[in-house]
């Protein structure tokens, strides 16, 4: 899927941002004990998705006529056969003002056997990170971290891109992939997630700062891409099981 890195105006703005997150699951089954070849009896595969509103991963300011936009084409839930695939992005700009944001696109991937069968699984995950800045000072980060629940594997990657008045736009990207192999017995529940917090800064020449809460500058700090991620990753888990 080719998504353009200009949304909202941005080429006629002084100063605009696109942070673009896209992701894959694919699912297969390297042995089982039921008889039947390619029968799934029992197993059931749900995907998720949703943006998350708490305080440690939503927050938004916008002065004088910024703007910023989320837009993710994910259902809260959907049945998958063989593969998920998500996408989460950001983009905002302004022509006088300001605007900064840390938005949170959560995902998840539920494998449920509820048959008498036991499975063999083997899930393959790719990811992909595109962060683009223009303007005259415009910041936008994206931090990444996936995981499964049972621990058999799990990783994180960070973007970041800058751009200030008088020098060219900065584009940034990363991409990965990982594969997680686990055996699914009779009644037994495996859960994958994946999360991308994107955080941003827009501000124009004549824009007057605007303070932000201390909670937030970690965040925006790239030196602390890693920090905090056991505790978002337990509330990521939490508000899913609620």
């Amino acid at each position: 899927m080719a998504l353009s890195l200009c949304r909202l105006n941005s080429a006629h703005a002084s100063a605009s941002y696109d942070s673009i997150v896209t992701l894959s699951y694919s699912i297969g089954i390297l042995d089982s004990t039921n008889p039947t070849a390619g029968d799934r009896t029992g197993l059931s595969i749900l995907g998720t998705y949703q943006q998350a509103s708490d305080d440690q991963n939503f927050y938004a300011v916008v002065g004088g006529d910024g703007q910023y936009q989320s837009y993710s084409p994910n259902p809260a839930a959907a049945t998958v056969s063989g593969k998920f695939t998500g996408l989460y992005s950001v983009g905002g700009n302004v022509n006088s003002g300001s605007v900064d944001s840390l938005l949170t696109g959560l995902f998840g991937l539920e494998l449920n056997n509820n048959g008498p069968y036991s499975y063999n699984v083997a899930v393959d995950f790719q990811y992909a990170l595109q962060a683009a800045a223009h303007g005259e000072f415009a910041s936008t980060n994206i931090l990444f971290d996936y995981w499964d629940e049972g621990g058999s594997n799990s990783g994180f990657d960070y973007v970041s891109a800058e751009a200030f008045s008088g020098d060219p736009d900065d584009q940034q990207s990363a991409a990965d992939t990982a594969t997680f192999h686990f055996g699914l017995a009779a009644g037994a529940t495996r859960q994958l997630y994946a999360q991308a917090g994107i955080s941003s800064h827009l501000e124009s020449a004549d824009a007057s700062p605007v303070p932000l809460p201390g909670a937030v500058w970690p965040f925006l700090s790239g030196a602390s891409a890693s920090l905090g991620l056991a505790g978002r990753r337990q509330r990521a888990e939490g508000a899913r099981k609620a």
